[in-house]
């Protein structure tokens, strides 16, 4: 195989993570660095024995063939039609963009250039969600039928001036992230999508949220999902409760799936045996094994990335139908496992 040269675009907290899986892929190395923040860029550069760019032109003018895309999510949709103009194959961090119609843009304008894209949902490669879904697709369970998919923490609890200065404090405004069931919660998201696939209907409920840097964090936003399978999920998160709080059920035909951590182990209880089964998962590190996705795409050992355009389309739609479903009242309903929203639905309060 080839070697990719690789453009990084954004270096903020999510840059070392990329640098890593860059690091740990035999056939990638990153050329150059780019921030508006000049020192940031000299940083990360430095890590990679790169170059610092300003200049996003001079940087895509170059001959990398691959940009990787970790900044606000607002930003995303310019920076990955820039890109695949420029003929670049685009790993975009998550959410993919605030919007469907952003979202459906981002998409064309990379099948226009004949570019791969893939988005960044990595929790789906960590280890216990890939033992899981193995399990699955292996029959261990028979067929999921229902599930219970929870993700709660403390990320929001401080005052912006509490947080050291470093901290990416755009994260607390939904007009650059799409609120919390964009920004973090879509990796869940993403795993149910995975394993129950497409998505049939949407209600919602939003407990009191707490304010910080003028916004809304809420504390509880508790979904439940119905697939065209028949198959119904209870997804919650909150990122403002007082004890983080993780834990993730599949329940099954003929048995059950249940894990915390994201290494495993997998508790899997079969309705034919009397004790739980600790299954062990392989370590990985889930940036290397999506971005090896990626290239295999590239270089044409499959046809698209597991994490395409369609999929982060897909995941943004769902998140999306959970605030909707909240502000109207009622269930929104899906075609195609999109969700049935108005022309350029945003969230931009919660």
């Amino acid at each position: 195989m080839s070697t990719h040269r690789i453009g990084l675009i954004g270096c903020g907290g999510i840059a070392g993570a990329w640098i890593r899986a860059v690091a740990e892929h035999d056939e990638c190395q990153i050329d150059w660095a780019f921030d508006l923040d000049a020192e940031a860029a000299t940083r990360r550069a430095e890590e990679v024995s790169g170059q610092a760019i300003t200049d996003l032109d001079k940087g895509l003018a170059s001959d990398v063939d691959l940009v990787v895309i970790g900044t606000p999510t607002s930003s995303h949709p310019t920076l990955v039609q820039q890109a695949a103009a420029a003929g670049k194959h685009v790993m975009c961090e998550k959410p993919m963009a605030l919007g469907l119609d952003d979202c459906q843009k981002m998409i064309d304008a990379c099948e226009a250039a004949g570019v791969q894209l893939a988005i960044g949902h990595s929790l789906r490669f960590w280890g216990a969600f890939l033992k899981t879904r193995k399990l699955i697709a292996e029959g261990a369970i028979g067929t999921p039928v229902s599930g219970s998919i929870d993700r709660l923490g403390t990320a929001k609890a401080q005052a912006a001036e509490e947080v050291e200065p470093a901290a990416d404090h755009w994260r607390n405004d939904p007009a650059n992230t799409g609120g919390h069931a964009l920004e973090g919660f879509i990796h869940e998201l993403d795993f149910t999508r995975s394993v129950f696939g497409d998505v049939a209907t949407v209600t919602c409920e939003i407990g009191e949220g707490r304010a910080v840097d003028g916004f809304v964090s809420p504390q509880i936003i508790q979904g439940v999902v119905g697939f065209e399978n028949g198959a119904v999920v209870t997804t919650r998160t909150g990122s403002t409760v007082g004890v983080p709080t993780r834990g993730y059920w599949i329940a099954g035909s003929e048995g059950g799936l249940r894990f915390d951590g994201w290494g495993g182990p997998v508790e899997l209880y079969r309705r034919d045996a009397e004790d739980v089964e600790l299954v062990e998962c392989e370590q990985v590190y889930a940036y290397h094994l999506e971005l090896k996705d990626l290239t295999d795409a590239i270089d044409g050992v499959h046809a698209r990335p597991e994490n395409d355009g369609a999929n982060g389309l897909a995941n943004v739609s769902l998140g999306l139908a959970l605030y909707r479903a909240y502000e109207t009242g009622s269930r929104v309903s899906f075609t195609d496992g999109v969700a049935d929203l108005p022309q350029g639905y945003r969230n931009l309060k919660y």
